[in-house]
């Protein structure tokens, strides 16, 4: 057990108050199309933190101002095998998707960063409150007015929210780059052992 010491000018506040979660829409799926706007359903949050898989498609709505998503949403599962993951939206910057009911949203607010968030939401102090809300039965969820009502320290000032994610983003950077180097010297090794063991590659 050990306990979280912030710095004095940190403030307590409620994750409604700084990224309100919004509901996805309830798609009909007779209505699914083969070509048109991909939906991001609970079954396209990944265990990696990204949003993929096979989508299913809509046909363009004149007004979806309420269940649209864009590049860098920040999204989680409410319900199913992997409910409480958070996972980031990577599209182009013209491109959208739709979001399903049981997929949230977690909203901007132009008082935070919005990166900052999505650390903040990505974290064991995250984890350990969906815990603590979880609904166990037959298929686990979580509601938006528990995940809202979750509370967190975090500096007021933007620009050192800022400052603090533009440092995570780095570490993020670093060890994505190590771990590419790392994927890369095994298919080196691996390469030179199949050549060994075929009689290609002689050990002088």
């Amino acid at each position: 057990v050990y306990m979280v010491v912030y710095p004095e000018d940190w403030q307590e506040i409620i994750l409604g108050d700084v990224a309100p979660l919004r509901g996805g829409f309830a798609f009909s799926s007779d209505r699914y199309t083969k070509l048109g706007i991909p939906i991001v359903r609970i079954t396209n949050i990944l265990p990696d933190g990204s949003v993929g898989g096979d989508f299913v498609y809509y046909s363009e709505s004149a007004d979806d101002r309420s269940y649209v998503l864009t590049d860098k949403s920040l999204l989680i599962a409410m319900s199913g095998a992997t409910t409480g993951k958070v996972a980031t939206l990577s599209c182009r910057k013209e491109d959208k998707y739709y979001q399903n009911q049981r997929v949230g949203y977690f909203q901007k607010n132009e008082s935070n960063d919005y990166t900052f968030i999505s650390y903040l939401v990505k974290s064991s102090l995250f984890s350990a409150q969906i815990k603590d809300v979880l609904v166990a039965g037959a298929q686990p969820n979580v509601s938006p007015k528990d995940i809202n009502s979750f509370k967190f320290y975090i500096p007021p000032r933007i620009e050192e929210q800022q400052a603090i994610a533009s440092v995570l983003s780095d570490f993020d950077e670093h060890i994505n780059n190590f771990i590419k180097l790392i994927e890369k010297k095994k298919a080196i090794r691996d390469g030179a052992l199949e050549d060994l063991v075929s009689g290609r590659t002689r050990i002088k």
